[in-house]
């Protein structure tokens, strides 16, 4: 009576595990593809150059909105000035290095551009004349260039000092400046590399917080199809010979 009862028992469980086994698969296969997918470029991350490419795509950046900054644009007399892919452009003409503009003054025969990193004088039919350090005017993190009765003044809202663009020194204070107005453009994303996309895809991160929990469980899921795979083909008459 026993002896019947185990290869029934083990009928059912097989059974049961069967059908189980399809439905989990099939949940968690396009899951599995992803991971594949970005397992295997990021084991070829140099062959790819996924670490030197910044993608642009609205959807693929959605999670990192936060982390890009606004890209800004003024409207000079010969064109907008922007940046983008680490240039400063005028219109499509690239003038200098910059990772991300912060402002721009311009008068009748120069113009005055600050990146994050380093500033940039030019002629007022927009030559780059001379690029420098802000450290090496001591100007604070929140400087920026501005006019004042038709010279260029750099400081900030409450402190303004006039720049002698020959010797690129600062000279007397000003109390009035007038900042260039600016328009918001379309985010131009410098920081986040397909490489990065790729490693928070593969863990869960670009999903949002649930998103880890998510492949956690999943890669639990599939833990449990390679056991109950293995015990579904060794419980099968003849297979465990």
């Amino acid at each position: 009576m026993q002896s019947n009862h185990r290869p029934q028992l083990r009928r059912k469980i097989r059974f049961f595990l069967h059908r189980w086994h399809r439905r989990l698969g099939l949940l968690v296969s396009l899951l599995l593809i992803l991971l594949v997918i970005t397992g295997v470029a990021l084991n070829h991350t140099g062959q790819l150059e996924l670490d030197n490419h910044y993608p642009q795509s609205r959807i693929l950046l959605w999670p990192y909105q936060s982390l890009l900054p606004d890209n800004i644009g003024y409207e000079g007399s010969h064109g907008l000035l922007h940046s983008a892919n680490g240039l400063l452009l005028l219109d499509e003409d690239m003038l200098a290095d910059c990772s991300r503009l912060t402002g721009a003054a311009e008068t009748t025969e120069y113009v005055l551009v600050s990146c994050a990193s380093v500033w940039h004088l030019l002629t007022g039919s927009y030559q780059l004349l001379e690029s420098f350090d802000p450290a090496f005017l001591s100007l604070p993190e929140d400087a920026q260039p501005a006019v004042s009765d038709g010279q260029l003044v750099v400081g900030s809202s409450d402190y303004w000092q006039k720049l002698n663009v020959d010797t690129l020194t600062l000279e007397g204070r000003v109390t009035v400046a007038q900042t260039s107005t600016y328009e918001v453009l379309p985010a131009v994303n410098q920081s986040i590399s397909w490489q990065r996309i790729m490693q928070d895809m593969h863990s869960g991160r670009w999903f949002g917080s649930w998103g880890v929990w998510v492949v956690d469980i999943a890669a639990f899921v599939m833990m449990l199809l390679a056991f109950s795979g293995i015990w579904m083909w060794l419980s099968r008459p003849g297979n465990r010979r």
